[in-house]
């Protein structure tokens, strides 16, 4: 017993140590702030947030599956992007096509390209999926300049896009821009969008490139007729090198299983996504003519989404299918951090309760990578993944897996109580009418909570099974109450981009934290 007590990476002796000492801090603090006021020095006030780049550069990273294939659809893609024909102050690429055929990964590599890097003077990248708010797209192209205010007025957010591209200029040319909008699937407010994007920068020859499932979005948003590009299918022999490539892992595949596998590849049906992903699969289980029938032999080649679902029920235990799941909290597009979520899950349980939990997660990270439930890694210099994403359809896969103990709230959300009684994770995008009521009804055996509006301060002592609160990006959040003493089983506690100054001194009763 004493051996286990030991080992847990956090004893209670230690955080009641570390709670007095920030106690101590606390009081030192406040001796210092009347001392200050003694000699007659005052506090600045500081009105916006200042946001400090992280010392680490990252880098892009895009495996060899990522190129197979799409070498002429980047050169179609880039010549329109560059051809003198089209002048127009914005002209509009779509890149339209099936659900995981490749329109993101042939926008990623157009967008990395050396021509189109060289050309275009400042390129942003915005994934916007269901929720078309010309806001919201030109507050993220705003954060692509990094320590910049954020103006919530739609002119002012116009007028200060123009000004942070008009300082971004390199040279004597007129300055251009490439916007990406990737994963639109409505376009009720284009007009509006296009209206402030052509008044951020007058100059002709600035370019958006849209990619979209819908043929309506893409007849839409077009500036000319028939420039556009669609992603073709791959050949039979890509599918099966990419294949080979996820499934082979450290040791080589057998010239017997050449033909199951390139039975395989052929009912990937030349969409890429599928054998990145069936290959991730591959790789986990015995490389033999057996296990490749069964897989070869299944009932999941009638979707995309029936093989990701077979992929995720190959994941090798409960818990690292729990870890998947969880990441259905976070939005489409999200840049997951490597060490955060690999902090929530051990905030959350689900890695187990020994000094191990961190080769765990590391051990989970990579299975989920290396199954391409993960990609578009960032590494550092040194080739160390600091970052990845996930493929939208990959997100859904997560959200439909999560469904029973995850409710994400944003606009046009609808549930009863009934319907949430088991909630244990809440993520809270919007503040509707039903959500009050909701709170009341999930907060008791509530887990995790993300919100981007103020929903604690009235509730917060109903939150008594509360492990993790993120509030990061909330900036009109001021305080947290003192309540959050209470919150004794809190382990996580992620408000960073708030404006919250001061914490409360309750918050040296949470030992867990």
């Amino acid at each position: 017993m004493w051996r286990k007590l030991r080992d847990l990476p956090s004893t209670v002796i230690f955080r009641h140590n570390m709670a007095n000492r920030v106690k101590d801090i606390l009081n030192s603090l406040d001796h210092l702030n009347k001392k200050a006021k003694d000699y007659g020095l005052q506090q600045l006030a500081i009105d916006q947030r200042i946001f400090i780049p992280s010392n680490v550069e990252t880098v892009s990273f895009l495996d060899d599956s990522n190129i197979v294939g799409r070498k002429n659809d980047v050169s179609k893609v880039v010549d329109m992007l560059v051809s003198p024909q089209d002048d127009r102050t914005v002209s509009v690429v779509p890149i339209v096509g099936m659900a995981g055929i490749g329109k993101t990964t042939s926008a990623r590599l157009v967008y990395n390209d050396v021509d189109v890097e060289r050309r275009f003077d400042v390129r942003f990248w915005v994934c916007v999926s269901s929720d078309f708010n010309v806001k919201r797209i030109l507050r993220e192209m705003l954060e692509h300049f990094k320590g910049t205010s954020i103006p919530q007025n739609l002119n002012a957010l116009t007028a200060k896009l123009k000004g942070k591209i008009e300082q971004a200029k390199r040279g004597n040319e007129q300055i251009k821009y490439l916007l990406v909008l990737d994963d639109v699937w409505n376009v009720e407010q284009w007009d509006e969008l296009m209206w402030c994007l052509e008044g951020v920068n007058k100059n002709r020859g600035n370019k958006v490139i849209v990619t979209t499932r819908i043929e309506d979005v893409a007849l839409k948003v077009e500036t000319l007729p028939n420039r556009r590009h669609q992603p073709g299918k791959l050949k039979d022999e890509e599918c099966w090198s990419i294949i080979q490539e996820k499934a082979r892992g450290d040791s080589p595949i057998s010239p017997s299983l050449v033909l199951n596998g390139e039975d395989i590849a052929k009912q990937c049906h030349g969409v890429p996504l599928a054998a990145k992903v069936i290959g991730g699969t591959m790789r986990k289980i015995e490389k033999s003519r057996g296990a490749w029938l069964k897989i070869q032999k299944s009932d999941v080649w009638d979707s995309v989404n029936s093989v990701l679902r077979l992929s995720f029920d190959h994941l090798s235990s409960p818990c690292l299918k729990k870890c998947f799941a969880y990441c259905a909290m976070f939005p489409k597009d999200f840049c997951f951090r490597k060490e955060q979520l690999i902090q929530l899950w051990m905030a959350e349980g689900f890695l187990g309760a020994s000094k191990e939990m961190m080769d765990t997660g590391n051990r989970y990270f990579h299975e989920l990578l290396s199954n391409s439930l993960f990609q578009d890694v960032g590494k550092d210099r040194c080739g160390n993944i600091l970052t990845c994403k996930m493929h939208d359809m990959v997100h859904d896969l997560a959200l439909s897996v999560s469904k029973f103990e995850t409710l994400i709230f944003q606009v046009n959300s609808s549930s009863s109580t009934d319907e949430v009684s088991h909630i244990q994770h809440l993520s809270i995008g919007y503040d509707g009418e039903s959500l009050p009521i909701i709170l009341t009804a999930v907060a008791p055996k509530l887990h995790s909570l993300f919100s981007q509006i103020d929903v604690f301060k009235k509730l917060s002592r109903t939150f008594t099974s509360l492990r993790v609160l993120k509030f990061s990006g909330a900036d009109y959040i001021l305080e947290l109450p003192a309540s959050l003493g209470d919150l004794k089983h809190l382990r996580y506690m992620d408000i960073s981009k708030t404006s919250i100054k001061v914490l409360p001194r309750s918050i040296t009763k949470l030992y867990m934290l």
